[in-house]
C-alpha cells in the first residue's frame, strides 16, 4: 500500500513538472517535432533527441552543447531546423 502512495505522488509530480516545464504543451507539436526529427537521417537518436529536448536558438549553440552534430550539418542547414522545431514551441 505504502508502495502505490509513493509511486501516485510520483507520478503527480512529474506531470506537474512537465506541465511547467515542456517546451511542446500538444501532443501534435511533439508528433511534429518527432516527424521533423526522424527525416534527420544524418544525425544518430541522441542528437536528434537532444536538438528536442534543448531547443537551441542558433545553429552556434546547438553546435556548442551537441559538438558530434560539427560537420553533419552546415549552419544554414542546422538552422533551419531549429527554426522549425521552434515554430512548434509554445511560449506560454
Amino acid at each position: 500500500m505504502v508502495v502505490v502512495v509513493c509511486a501516485k505522488r510520483v507520478v503527480t509530480k512529474t506531470q506537474q513538472y512537465l506541465e511547467v516545464f515542456s517546451r511542446f504543451k500538444q501532443r501534435e507539436s511533439v508528433q511534429a517535432v518527432e516527424r521533423i526529427l526522424a527525416l534527420q537521417t544524418d544525425l544518430v537518436a541522441f542528437e536528434k533527441s537532444q536538438l528536442g529536448t534543448l531547443c537551441c536558438d542558433t545553429a552556434e549553440e546547438a553546435k556548442v552543447l551537441i559538438p558530434s552534430i560539427e560537420g553533419k550539418k552546415n549552419d544554414e542547414d542546422l538552422q533551419e531546423l531549429l527554426d522549425e522545431i521552434t515554430k512548434l514551441r509554445q511560449f506560454v
